[in-house]
């Protein structure tokens, strides 16, 4: 068979020498033993040289993953396991979560907002469209021009926000933000009558309507003062105007109904957005009926009246509402908690700007995965099981070892590789063993994220009734580049629905900023 697709193959001669090497490996032989002699003559010596690189790289990922967890980090493992009984309590108990939580006057820390977009876009929307998205670490300012039929241009700039600007006072924020607007689109200050702009804002807020948000808490980090409890909008309407900037924000969005709707605008069958990046977040579609805060109450016993059910302050006519969960905050402030927290878990809470808050994001994002590396590393380093004991300031320092350092030691394809991403951490000489103790601590910390995503996926899905058909669109570097994230979240979702469950995924990158432009071009249509 080998021979075959050797001699035959040319397209995807690269794919094909992959695999021949691998079936050599099992088989125990060298790779180009399986390789007649007449195919190797044909297509050149070079596939011999290439076959032996492949199978040198495979070994060395072979070598990485032989023996399963390594005795240094057995008991650490066991608080991070996650058997499916541990997955589905969890499911269940966000599914009880989402019902307290749309319903009236409830304390649920799901606090599923009403996000006043009743409907999703057709993929036929036009026109030219500024939009803003604040998502966490990082700001961009878009032009977009949305060109029907699920396609759109951007034009955008991307502005990194300062660390002293996450605790400043709000107004120094937003006169930021403004200040890089203004940078972007200087032709708004000419601007003869008010641009239409869409604001995605990644954060919870309350919506009495499209335009106007107050936010409910801080998340990501951000402490600043002087806007909690205060109209987002109405801030960044003073900033701008400072700047003689002629603008009108028309439409408020978080960053993970935006993603919603971008995906919606490619694919219209899609029925919830993910954000799973440097936070995490998660909306879906929403039948009225089921959401008594959604409905307008009778005074005497706080059933919907049917009279003015339809007239209903979020209905619309087809009585549906996107939902924004802010699911980071699931299980938090509870005595009993159906989350398995780790002693890790509780290190990373306490030392975090908003302990006791927003656990299972803690758990699951970019934000804070790295740091639960490190602290899991540090500990074995003390025990002189890692490294030989030698510390160096990425292991010592909070935030020192990154996420991104995470998914670059999984996606190493050998010792080599990986000792070069240690050694660019300040690791002088790691050994294989030390490699291998190091994937072994990312794979455990990033399997756990995956199937937590996947117990809450699998409540939302079940929720609304689409564990057949539930397509998800997703933003979020988490998702779309650790390795295997995907994967092992399909794999999990299976183990919790079955193996014919419709969980899909679509991926709509840079969805947060032009789901506001939709957002705000529905508004001003």
């Amino acid at each position: 068979l080998a021979s075959a697709v050797v001699a035959a193959g040319q397209v995807e001669m690269s794919r094909q020498i992959v695999l021949i090497a691998v079936l050599a490996i099992a088989l125990g032989l060298e790779p180009w033993s399986l390789v007649s002699a007449n195919p190797v003559a044909a297509v050149g010596g070079a596939v011999k040289k290439t076959l032996g690189g492949v199978a040198n790289a495979v070994r060395g990922v072979l070598r990485l993953r032989r023996g399963g967890v390594p005795p240094q980090l057995k008991e650490v493992s066991k608080e991070f396991n996650l058997e499916v009984d541990t997955l589905t309590k969890i499911k269940d108990e966000m599914v009880l979560e989402m019902d307290c939580g749309l319903s009236v006057g409830s304390n649920s820390p799901l606090l599923m907002l009403p996000t006043h977009l009743t409907k999703l876009p057709s993929g036929q929307e036009t026109g030219d469209i500024i939009a803003l998205d604040l998502g966490g670490t990082n700001f961009r300012v878009l032009k977009v021009k949305l060109l029907g039929a699920g396609k759109w241009e951007v034009d955008s700039g991307k502005f990194r926000v300062d660390e002293s600007l996450m605790y400043a006072p709000g107004e120094q924020l937003f006169d930021f933000i403004a200040e890089k607007v203004k940078e972007k689109c200087p032709e708004t200050a000419e601007a003869s009558a008010p641009v239409p702009l869409g604001f995605t804002f990644s954060f919870p807020v309350q919506q009495p309507s499209i335009d106007v948000g107050k936010l409910v808490q801080w998340t990501k980090g951000f402490t600043c003062p002087g806007v909690e409890g205060e109209d987002v909008c109405a801030l960044l309407h003073k900033s701008f105007e400072k700047l003689g900037l002629n603008i009108k924000i028309v439409a408020l969005v978080n960053d993970t109904p935006g993603t919603m709707f971008a995906g919606a605008y490619k694919d219209p069958n899609v029925a919830a957005g993910l954000i799973l990046g440097t936070g995490t977040n998660l909306c879906y579609v929403e039948k009225v009926a089921r959401a008594p805060k959604l409905q307008t109450v009778r005074e005497f016993n706080k059933l919907p009246s049917v009279a003015t059910w339809c007239n209903a302050p979020y209905a619309s006519s087809g009585q549906v509402h996107v939902i924004n969960t802010e699911w980071g905050g699931f299980d938090s402030g509870k005595q009993v908690q159906a989350l398995p927290i780790s002693a890790y878990d509780v290190v990373l809470d306490r030392r975090s700007v908003n302990p006791g808050e927003h656990l299972y994001e803690k758990m699951i994002s970019g934000m804070f995965l790295g740091e639960i590396a490190r602290l899991v590393a540090s500990g074995l380093i003390a025990k002189g099981h890692l490294f030989k004991g030698d510390v160096s300031e990425s292991f010592v320092t909070q935030n020192g070892f990154t996420t991104e350092a995470m998914a670059n030691i999984e996606g190493s394809a050998g010792v080599k590789e990986m000792q070069r991403v240690l050694e660019e951490l300040g690791i002088m000489k790691p050994t294989e063993s030390d490699c291998r103790l190091m994937r072994s601590i990312c794979e455990m910390i990033s399997t756990r994220a995956a199937r937590l995503v996947a117990a809450g996926l699998a409540a939302v899905a079940e929720r609304s009734g689409r564990v057949k058909d539930f397509k998800v669109a997703v933003d979020g570097t988490v998702f779309s580049k650790y390795p295997r994230m995907q994967a092992r979240i399909t794999a999990a979702l299976k183990e919790l629905l079955g193996n014919d469950m419709g969980v899909t995924f679509t991926e709509a990158s840079d969805g947060s900023g032009v789901g506001a432009a939709l957002a705000a071009a529905a508004v001003s249509a």
